[in-house]
């Protein structure tokens, strides 16, 4: 097995690479003197992915909701069997997640690494459709999406996102809804199964005190290629998102003790092409004019209009592109008002170009920092792979971003037609009655 080498003299970080004969990428951090070891299997399938076509079948057009269904599906194993639980029993814990362009199950373990990997890459490809075990999950998810219309975080995010976009479909819950799981069966589950966890759809990853070339022997030997069906290039049909929002402002009512407001911008340039420039730019100008060293936050926390609960994100892959500001205020129309203001003004004045460097530094260190633990070793590179990105080039581009640069940016993606806002306000009580 022909094994790469690549390495970043900034990070003293190492990169051990191959491709199986089943056409799976196998990628290995080393990190000597860690206890813990960990392992992720993940596929290049989100939420999004709702129409494809896969191996000459024709476009599919699925609800939405079969990525996530999918990834609670694979743990369910014949005879009502868990294989959560079978980890727990070699010291690993095991768990797994879906988000709009990926699906991924991975363990950390103290010990028995080989053990937990024949584990999750035997569950991970070995599904178990059944029409009564489908309808059970079906029943749990239905639960959990309930559960959620509880929570502030996930209801000022998700009314957000269903104005601040028109078509796209990362306006709909990555678990999808109460009524898309209802239509999705064994068939349908199977069908995307089949499209898109394919070795040469997916990846496995692995961090910690481990020998790269046992890892990629361990993996060759229990997903031989004969075990899979070569499968042809996949067409995603994502729809183009266009400028303007749905709605302007949404509200809604919950039981919360403090209103809390969301604003949100989408971007429109979107893709693989200069992703992560555009990532590292829209972050450095979110921390200069929101960041805790701005000017902004201290105006506005000395007035008491924010507290500690306000932030800011951006969000991104390479059908999507988003920035969130927002937190917890009693003026919650005037929070909005004073973010847009900052956002404007900044597009008129300029940013404060001698903070640039400041804010440069605190993303580089927060990027080394991020390889830690293998965890967070692991999760970086694979967010990077996931999107085409050169994982070692991270620090040669924050070094090179520019203040022209992020006067373009800010011109660019806060832009006055895409912005949306969500407001959330304490329950109102009702009047007693007579």
């Amino acid at each position: 097995m022909n094994l790469r080498k690549s390495a970043s003299p900034v990070l003293r970080e190492e990169i051990v690479s191959a491709t199986l004969s089943c056409g799976m990428p196998v990628h290995v951090v080393p990190k000597r003197g860690f206890a813990r070891k960990v392992a992720v299997v993940a596929a290049r399938y989100g939420s999004v992915d709702l129409a494809f076509e896969a191996d000459g079948s024709g476009r599919q057009e699925t609800p939405p909701g079969v990525a996530h269904f999918l990834e609670h599906q694979l743990f369910k194993k014949e005879g009502g069997q868990d294989a959560l639980m079978e980890f727990g029993r070699y010291g690993a814990s095991s768990n797994a997640f879906t988000d709009y362009c990926t699906t991924a199950y991975y363990f950390t373990a103290g010990g028995e690494f080989g053990k937990n990997l024949e584990l999750l890459l035997g569950f991970v490809t070995s599904p178990y459709f059944e029409d009564g075990n489908v309808a059970k999950e079906r029943l749990i998810i239905e639960q959990e999406l309930r559960m959620y219309q509880d929570s502030p975080d996930y209801m000022i995010f998700r009314n957000l996102m269903g104005i601040l976009y028109c078509v796209h479909p990362v306006r709909i819950d990555i678990g999808g809804t109460v009524e898309s799981i209802r239509q999705i069966d064994a068939g349908v589950l199977e069908r995307c199964y089949r499209a898109f966890y394919n070795p040469a759809n997916m990846r496995l990853l692995a961090a910690g005190d481990l020998d790269p070339a046992d890892v990629v022997r361990r993996a060759e030997a229990l997903l031989p290629p004969a075990r899979f069906r070569p499968l042809g290039p996949i067409a995603r049909h994502v729809p183009a998102e266009t400028p303007g929002v749905k709605e302007r402002v949404v509200r809604h009512e919950m039981a919360i003790s403090r209103p809390r407001v969301l604003v949100g911008f989408k971007d429109l340039r979107v893709g693989r092409e200069k992703a992560l420039e555009r990532e590292l730019e829209t972050c450095v100008v979110l921390d200069l004019l929101f960041g805790r060293g701005s000017a902004f936050f201290s105006r506005l926390y000395e007035e008491g209009l924010i507290d500690d609960s306000f932030s800011f994100s951006y969000d991104s892959d390479e059908p999507f592109g988003f920035s969130l500001i927002g937190g917890e205020t009693e003026e919650p129309e005037k929070l909005a008002e004073a973010v847009l203001l900052e956002l404007h003004e900044a597009r008129r004045r300029g940013l404060p170009a001698r903070d640039v460097e400041r804010s440069k530094r605190k993303r580089m260190g927060g990027f080394i920092r991020s390889f830690d633990s293998p965890e967070g070793a692991a999760f970086t590179v694979l967010g990077c792979l996931q999107r085409g990105i050169d994982l070692f080039s991270v620090p040669k581009v924050i070094s090179k971003v520019k203040p022209g640069a992020l006067e373009r940016r800010l011109a660019e993606h806060f832009d006055e037609r895409n912005y949306a806002v969500s407001i959330l306000s304490p329950k109102r009580q009702a009047p007693p009655a007579g």
